[in-house]
């Protein structure tokens, strides 16, 4: 069968300031085995010396190119390198990655075998700087239920036909970290996805690379986004991962993320209250509730009293009738409040016995009333003030709540 028979397949390789990697990235390319292969680098004007490695390979014609300029980051370079891509199948290699000897070889005649497919993936292994293996990526079968509980497919690993990958937008540019995760979804919504037990690419794992740097954020937000979008919640191994990795950023920075894409479902939210912009709460502090796509079950507040008074006492009203009452020390507090709202939207107000007068941030010569500072505010849906009671309670008892919880994703 003649070179040019076969389907050109073309390598993307977004790169930026990787020149200690990307010479094993090339070379794991051109020394494949199949010989219909265009190498696409797009560099973001590297300044580590990768220009020059480059330009090591520019005499290779139609084999290799390069561009290197500034750009908006990896998922806008690997649009630029879809454009310049003439290719029917699409690799996607990143620039510390490499390429199993014979992985093209092996996608190529698995999509061949299924036209019907839009991508093809096989296994992978992670490595460590010095190609050293770490361990397997985890590999299953490709179903779309399971790509809602984790990123199941092996970037590196996976091949994609060329108008699959155009007919879904191509890479979206909103994600920095979760783009492949993405794209997954995207793209099996409208084409099979295949798999083939074989091991086609190395994903290297360090301490600065991207994947390790960037796992918190954006890492997190863009999975929220994702996972909501795509299956309108988030799955437990997501959870676990970041909850059990990342406990110690504490159950306020959780909550927000979560209130902030829905995580759990129609979130309660905070329309109107006379909290001061700084932060500081008057005595009477007054908010209004919007609780007509999920209803608030607790409002959880965290603050301090500034040392002025040793207790500070607190009545709690709805919509004008009392239904709780606390108290808190000197010092920083954190104080769930067990209520709910009542209809589509509900008036809360917090009145504190204590009443300090201070200079206005804006205008030195008006006085205004103040009483603590109230450093955030979170109207709890059910879900999230579970969530709330659990993970104050240790790392142990959320793992148990989330290993118990049961999603309804939309698949």
């Amino acid at each position: 069968m003649s070179m040019q028979s076969l389907p050109l397949v073309s390598v993307i390789t977004p790169s930026y300031n990787q020149a200690k990697f990307i010479k094993r990235t090339i070379e794991s390319v051109l020394t494949q085995d199949y010989p219909h292969i265009e190498h696409i680098v797009v560099d973001g004007a590297s300044t580590d010396g990768t220009q020059n490695i480059l330009q090591q390979y520019s005499h290779l014609a139609d084999r290799f190119r390069y561009v290197s300029e500034p750009d908006r980051g990896q998922s806008h370079a690997i649009n630029k390198g879809l454009q310049m891509a003439r290719g029917e199948i699409i690799g996607w290699l990143n620039s510390d990655d490499t390429y199993f000897p014979g992985a093209i070889r092996k996608a190529v005649a698995a999509l061949q075998q299924h036209p019907e497919w839009g991508v093809v993936y096989g296994k992978g292994l992670h490595i460590d700087e010095d190609d050293k293996v770490k361990y397997p990526y985890i590999w299953v079968e490709f179903d779309r239920k399971k790509l809602f509980h984790f990123n199941i497919i092996c970037q590196p690993a996976a091949f994609l036909r060329k108008h699959a990958f155009e007919a879904v937008g191509g890479v979206n540019e909103e994600h920095d970290w979760c783009m492949d995760y993405d794209l997954w979804n995207r793209i099996s919504l409208h084409y099979p996805i295949g798999t083939i037990p074989e091991f086609l690419a190395n994903s290297r794992l360090y301490d600065a690379c991207k994947t390790f740097v960037y796992e918190l954020e954006p890492g997190f937000s863009e999975i929220l986004k994702t996972s909501v979008k795509h299956h309108g919640t988030i799955s437990n191994e997501w959870l676990y991962h970041y909850t059990q990795n990342h406990y110690k950023q504490g159950a306020f920075w959780f909550l927000n993320k979560l209130k902030a894409y829905h995580a759990f479902g129609p979130s309660p939210q905070i329309i109107a209250s006379n909290r001061y912009s700084d932060s500081w709460a008057p005595q009477n502090l007054r908010m209004t509730i919007e609780a007509s796509h999920g209803p608030m079950n607790a409002l959880l507040i965290k603050g301090s009293n500034q040392d002025i008074a040793p207790l500070l006492h607190f009545h709690v009203m709805r919509n004008g009738k009392f239904v709780y009452k606390f108290q808190v020390s000197q010092g920083r507090f954190q104080v769930v409040i067990p209520i709910t709202s009542e209809g589509q939207q509900c008036e809360v107000s917090i009145f504190c016995s204590q009443q300090i007068l201070q200079n206005h941030p804006n205008n030195p010569e008006v006085k205004r009333s103040v009483s603590y500072h109230l450093e955030e505010v979170l109207p709890l849906s059910y879900e999230e003030y579970q969530f709330y009671q659990e993970f104050t309670k240790g790392k142990a008892q959320i793992e148990n709540w989330v290993n118990r919880r049961v999603p309804s994703p939309r698949i």
